[in-house]
């Protein structure tokens, strides 16, 4: 029988092959290319023979092996699967065999996920991609139905890779999705047949098409010239005379030559660029610096160039080139400090004035080539050429011998460019000199000013792309002599300051003219390249202290990269000096030998050969700021630069340095790793490579440069660290449970997608701090990687001059503070961690997004997510309900609000939810809730609805959530990957989260849960609170604005009337002042517009000086009501120039309650001074941070923890008897009123303490047979347990106190949690019982709890727990009868 089986299929294939044969039309002109088939597989399976011949047909009219034609398979549905890779056949029958036998398998139509899998998989090294090496890469798609995810992402991947795409629709394919996915032009690339048995005819159309594509594209790449492997950087202008007098043959050789010269340059878009345009009369631009990256684009152009005809007007084709071509919007990289070339090429005398604009492009900094065919004039091209002109000006006698100068004008090219970019690379400042000239500076104080700055200048290398230099004077006002682009010569600037540079008088305002400094100078027009990473100082000489103060601004310098010198002479004073120059940058002139010496000094620093022994301080420094580090596994993951901006290496490097010398590196402790990459990445070191910071810092001093290797990749060399870095055989700790940081650097967006790679290594446990500059940011790439959230893990910066900023929050996460005694983490702030144990009743439903765009290992963290949400609350048939709707293009699958009671049923029914799959329309989704609520929700129930979707709904959503909020509903939308922002906020309007993948769906479930709880807490509560904001200098105008919108933030969350919560606002800076108090607005309206016209101060910092002015705003007299809670909200973000503990002893004496937000450099230890309460302290690194902290301050203001006790209950009756329940029936009752009416035990404040009761009875399998929640005393829930406890025997062994403590600590947040056990006798071992007490008392971390003395009657058995300790108030027991 198989024997009989194999013969039938052989004469199956045989009659294939006979078929194919018949229809072959075999390709001889394409000798090399790699292509990709990717096949529809949702296809009728009747169709699937169709398709097989469609791609034998196309197979087999290539001459397939390992060194020319390559072919690969994958074929997609709901998921991508590749058949064969380019590497794995080398032979054609194999491919056509494999063919042949292909099963589709069937499915949905993820066409986006199927081509970033074909990019990702296929067109690689590895898989046999041979792009490296310049050979073709082609992908043929067929598709038959539309797109069920988003295409745009990966269509956009393939063209910056450079692969063309065939698009071949067939039936219900979707046109406008083919020819978006198709290369250019359109109707080349894009093909489609109404019926599958189309196929066939198309692929014999198909046939010489592809053919000549991959001839054509294989003839246009060749190697890269000898000369110009080196050249890494230059944007290439040709400008080629088309004259009538050229004539047409000659033109062609003029288009061999340019082609001679692009074959040579190693082209691509973060390489060479190549600009062309013609001229005559007129000009005739062909095509820009940025617009096409790929060589053999550029030299398919060069061959259709037309000829034209015209006269010669040189001049203004050079004035048209240097206006529109050398443009940042034409492609020029001009600011990037990369070399601008144009090359000339021309055949006679121009007919207009060439001068002018020759010299305005020299002036510019570019270079001029001329190439002059039989021109008779010479001089007209000297006036155009740069010099010297026997390297850039080539005459030639005739066309014909012109291919000749090809080879020497190509080395000659090449070699310039490699000395400008080494001019360019060569370590330069920009240097601004800020001059004390008030009233008070004598005239031999200026003269030695005068000496100091020309000195300081003559020693440095003056030029447009070498030293800059920018002077400044002040007294009351600043006043610019001349910017950094001002001169481009020593001798201007000394001529400037000898003849124009003069005393101009007024007070002495150090402090203001620093900040004029920074808003004059530190600015792109003015010349600076701050954000090249170019090193930028200032330089302040003074002859005296200021009138105002200073320190905050300069500060505010140093933030921004800025190295500030502070030289005094005359009678400056030391203090300020010190709080205005960086450290060991402050200089005395002492005579006019002090002048040279500190000239030198200061010229020597500005120079990078005169900084202070930068290891040992730094060293110093890190043994007292950070004895001890976390145990962290730390791993760099470094964008390697381009060559335009290999200074912003050099801030790396040094960043570094200081990183390692700030940490304590130890194999136990602290481990660090560097990666480099940029196409590929590198492993520079890994985690247990170096045991010391002396052995990493010595591997750091010995790194050298080494540039951009291809495209940047930031997704495969995040998932090169997941699987070749953070792993055990590396030195990774992740199986010990040690920390694992990530903090990538990048100064570009990534030409793969991050996303998912970072999604994937955050998911294996890894922190993601991702950095970047503005281009790294503007692509969103930051937020992708980032851990969530992202204001406090992506971190853009201006430029790598700012990188401290990374090593000061990698220093607070690593680095315990020790504060109160304490180790503190800045910005470890309040946890929900008890649970919302406020909300007695709600109805709460997830609107779950189960469309097929979701994959499965996506939806099963949404689950995850609504399983942790639910374990929040008090889950029961009269309390917190749950129910859960999943939708897609319809309603798939639910479960409404009272079918499932507790957790454990809703965590089984959660878990058993099955995805749906489909499209998106969450619309139709929300119309059908309003139905869902009124069937199912209670009657005046607090209802919430929280909407979990990935994309954009394919109906409107805006009326149908507007109709939900109608009723009550308050909804939350979360948004993840594709979602749209402003759809989201259409839905829930400010309740709206969003994160970029669902793995950080974990991250935002407090933020959801806090919500939820403020939203009902802070109902009718009644609080005062003030706000005292920090209005100095130090605080940009836009931090500022961030400031004032988190105090709008608190106030639109907060119940304002005269009766509920008050708000009053005080600004303090080196003096503070009322804004309003607290009784002067009773509505939201009046206080936020109250709030947006406070303007900033804008001077020093005066904390403690704020406090002593804060406490009378309390009183009754300005509107206080001190006979409820009392609340001052400090925000700062720097160090208080005073004292701060003894005015905010005297606030805290009169029970107000402190919260203090430090941003940026304020200190922990000073916060903790002015709260006195670790758990009041909020740190963050800069103010976008502050988003969402007002959420956690106002829960803990609803939900005061001072004055707060939760009492549970358990009874254990062995042996039910009617005088035991009637016993306890007397007892119990009276003795929960007693407590009830119990004065205050724990808190400071003397008054009641309102406790909540719950009466538990565990089961024998640990689970709850009946649990009241926390309410008030009530005679009624009493009678409730007690007529439950009758149907239970109980035992009072571990198991039995075990499950009662940890429910006794679930759900509380009450500051004293106290648990109360009945027993009428112990089951178990009396010494066990104490183990399980102390297990529980353990949790507490040790804290002392109050006793109840004399307050339990004989026989009773009490646990107390007080914020989770436990302790008998009382162990004794009675013998069973």
């Amino acid at each position: 029988m198989e024997t009989w089986k194999m013969f039938l299929a052989t004469i199956f294939l045989a009659a294939s092959f006979d078929f194919i044969r018949a229809q072959r039309i075999v390709c001889r002109k394409a000798s090399v290319g790699d292509v990709v088939f990717l096949v529809d597989a949702s296809n009728n399976p009747q169709h699937a023979r169709s398709v097989r011949n469609f791609l034998n047909i196309l197979v087999n009219s290539f001459n397939v092996s390992r060194e020319t034609i390559r072919m690969g398979l994958a074929q997609y549905s709901d998921a991508p699967h590749s058949e064969f890779l380019l590497s794995t056949y080398h032979c054609k029958v194999d491919v056509l065999r494999h063919i042949q036998r292909l099963q589709f398998k069937s499915g949905g139509n993820k066409l986006g996920l199927a081509l970033q899998f074909i990019l990702d998989h296929h067109f690689q090294e590895g898989a046999g991609s041979r792009a490296s090496q310049g050979v073709p890469q082609v992908a043929v798609v067929v598709s038959s139905g539309q797109a069920e995810d988003h295409i745009r992402e990966p269509a956009e991947a393939f063209k910056k890779a450079g692969i063309l795409l065939y698009a071949v629709g067939i039936g219900n394919a979707a046109r406008a999705e083919l020819r978006e996915i198709a290369s250019s032009p359109k109707e080349k690339f894009t093909s489609f047949v109404p019926r599958v048995s189309g196929l066939v005819s198309l692929a014999q159309k198909l046939q010489p098409e592809l053919c000549d594509t991959l001839a054509k594209a294989a003839q246009l790449v060749d190697p890269v010239s000898p000369a110009c492997r080196e050249v890494a950087l230059a944007d290439i202008v040709f400008l080629v005379d088309s004259s009538t007098s050229i004539g047409p043959q000659n033109f062609q050789k003029v288009k061999n030559f340019l082609y001679s010269i692009v074959l040579g340059l190693d082209i691509s878009s973060d390489r060479v660029q190549v600009a062309l345009a013609q001229y005559n009369d007129n000009i005739y631009p062909a095509f820009q610096l940025n617009q096409y990256p790929l060589k053999s684009v550029v030299l398919e152009h060069i061959l259709n160039l037309p000829y034209r005809t015209g006269g010669t007007n040189t001049g203004s084709a050079l004035e048209f080139i240097r206006t529109n071509y050398l443009t940042e919007s034409g492609g020029s990289r001009a600011k990037d400090r990369v070399p601008q070339i144009v090359i000339l090429v021309t055949d006679g005398e121009s007919n207009d004035e060439v001068q002018d604009a020759a010299d305005q492009l020299k002036e510019d900094g570019v270079i001029v080539y001329v190439v002059g065919v039989n021109v008779q004039d010479v001089q007209e091209l000297k006036k155009i050429a740069s010099e010297p002109y026997e390297k850039f000006l080539f005459n030639t006698e005739n066309f014909n011998i012109l291919q000749e100068f090809s080879g020497s004008l190509l080395q000659t090219l090449c070699s310039a460019v490699e000395g400008k970019i080494k001019e360019y690379t060569k370590a330069y400042a920009d240097v601004v000199f800020l001059v004390d000239t008030s009233q008070e500076t004598s005239r031999a104080s200026f003269q030695w000013m005068w000496n100091f700055i020309a000195r300081t200048v003559s020693m440095l290398e003056v030029g447009r792309d070498k030293y800059q230099i920018g002077l400044a004077q002040y007294g009351d006002q600043g006043h610019t002599e001349f910017l950094f682009n001002t001169y481009k010569t020593q001798n201007e600037m000394m001529s400037h300051i000898r003849e124009r540079f003069v005393l101009r008088g007024g007070s002495r305002r150090t402090g203001k003219a620093l900040w004029y400094l920074h808003q004059t100078f530190l600015q792109e027009a003015a010349g600076s390249r701050i954000l090249q990473g170019i090193p930028q100082f200032a330089v302040v000489i003074t002859s005296g202290k200021s009138e105002d103060e200073a320190w905050d601004t300069a500060q505010t310098l140093r933030e921004k990269g800025v190295k500030v010198v502070s030289v005094g002479v005359q009678q400056a004073d030391r203090g300020e000096l010190e709080g205005i120059g960086s450290p060991a940058l402050v200089y005395d002139v002492q005579g006019e030998d002090g002048i040279r010496q500190i000239s030198q000094d200061v010229s020597m620093v500005i120079q990078g050969t005169g900084e202070p022994e930068f290891r040992t301080q730094a060293t110093e420094e890190a043994i007292v700021a950070c004895p001890t580090a976390i145990p962290a596994d730390l791993v760099f993951l470094i964008e390697e630069f381009s060559r335009a901006r290999q200074s912003n290496f050099q801030q790396v490097v040094s960043f570094l340095k200081t990183t390692v010398n700030s940490l304590s590196i130890h194999p136990d402790a602290l481990r660090i790793a560097l990666v480099f990459y940029s196409e590929e990445p590198r492993l520079e070191f890994s985690l247990d490579t170096f045991q010391s910071s002396a052995k990493i810092l010595e591997h750091l001093d010995k790194l050298t440069y080494q540039g951009r290797r291809g495209r940047t990749k930031t997704g495969a060399a995040l998932d090169f660290l997941r699987n070749e870095v953070f792993i055990q055989e590396k030195g990774g700790r992740s199986h010990q449970g040690v920390r694992q940081i990530a903090v990538v650097i990048t100064e570009g967006f990534s030409q793969d997608n991050v996303s998912r790679p970072a999604s994937h290594l955050r998911r294996a446990g890894v922190t993601i701090y991702a950095v970047g500059t503005q281009h790294a940011s503007d692509s969103k790439d930051l937020e992708k990687m980032a851990t969530y959230p992202p204001w406090k893990h992506a971190i853009p910066l201006e430029s790598f001059l700012q990188l401290f900023v990374v090593g000061s929050k990698l220093k607070n996460q690593l680095c315990p503070e020790i504060v109160g005694k304490k180790a503190f983490f800045p910005g470890m702030g309040y946890a929900l961690q008890e649970g919302c144990v406020n909300i007695e009743k709600a109805d709460i439903y997830f609107l779950m997004d189960g469309s097929g765009s979701i994959s499965p290992e996506d939806f099963l963290e949404m689950k995850v997510f609504m399983n942790e949400v639910i374990k929040m609350f008090q889950i029961g048939p009269d309390r917190v309900r749950f129910g859960v709707i999943q939708y897609s293009d319809k309603m798939k699958s639910k479960f409404i609000l009272s079918q499932y009671t507790n957790v454990a049923e809703l965590k089984a029914a959660i878990d058993d939810i099955q995805q749906g799959g489909g499209g998106t329309a969450t619309g139709e989704a929300l119309s059908n809730m309003t139905r869902v609520f009124a069937d199912t929700a209670r009657i005046n129930v607090a209802q919430y609805l929280i909407v979990i979707t990935d994309g954009k709904s394919s109906d409107p959503v805006a009326e149908a959530a507007e109709r939900l909020r109608v009723d009550g509903v308050v909804i939350y939308a979360i948004g993840v990957r594709d979602a749209d922002v402003t759809e989201l906020q259409e839905i829930a309007k400010d309740k709206v989260f969003f994160v970029y993948e669902f793995d950080s769906l974990k991250a935002i479930q407090q933020e959801v849960v806090q919500d939820i709880c403020s939203s009902e807490t802070c109902k009718n509560r009644k609080a005062d609170i003030i706000f005292l904001i920090d209005g100095s200098e130090s605080i940009s105008p836009k931090d500022f604005e961030k400031m004032k919108e988190f105090m709008e933030r608190m106030v639109n969350q907060s119940n304002i009337s005269a009766d509920e919560i008050q708000i009053g606002l005080l600004q303090f800076s080196s003096t503070p002042q009322e804004e309003f108090r607290l009784n002067q607005y009773s509505s939201k309206v009046d206080i936020l517009r109250a709030i947006l016209a406070v303007q900033q101060m804008n001077d020093g910092t005066r904390t403690g000086k704020a406090l002593n002015f804060t406490l009378p705003f309390f009183d009754s007299s300005r509107g206080g009501r001190p006979n409820i809670l009392q609340y001052l909200i400090v925000i700062t973000d720097g160090v208080s120039q005073d004292n701060v503990a003894i005015p905010a002893k005297a606030l805290r004496d009169r029970n107000i309650i402190i919260f203090a937000i430090g941003v940026g450099e304020a200190k922990s230890s000073q916060l903790f001074e002015i709260t006195n309460d670790r758990d009041n302290i909020y740190y963050e690194e800069k103010f976008e941070s502050l988003q969402n902290l007002e959420k956690k301050i106002l829960y803990k203001v609803c939900n005061p923890q001072g004055c707060s006790m939760d009492l549970s209950v358990g009874i254990d009756i062995s042996t039910p008897a009617k005088q035991v329940q009637q016993k306890l029936q007397e007892l119990l009752p009276e003795l929960m009123q007693r407590l009830a009416l119990l004065s205050n035990l724990s808190c400071g404040t003397p008054g009641q303490i309102n406790p909540r009761f719950r009466y538990l009875l565990p089961g024998s399998n640990g689970q709850l047979i009946f649990d009241s929640g926390f309410e008030k005393y009530s005679d009624e829930t009493i009678q409730k347990f007690l007529a439950h406890q009758v149907e239970k025997n109980s035992y009072m062994d571990v198991d039995f106190l075990q499950s009662l403590g940890d429910n006794a600590i679930n759900l509380s947040s009450a500051k004293v949690k106290v648990l109360l056990v009945f027993t009428d006798g112990l089951d178990d071992d009396l010494e066990r019982l104490k183990i399980a007490s102390e297990l529980l008392r353990s949790r507490g971390k040790g804290r002392s709890c109050p006793p109840l003395p004399g307050l339990l009657p004989p026989g009773t058995e009490a646990l107390q727990l007080s914020r989770g300790c436990v302790s008998p108030s009382r162990w004794s027991s009675v013998p069973r009868s």
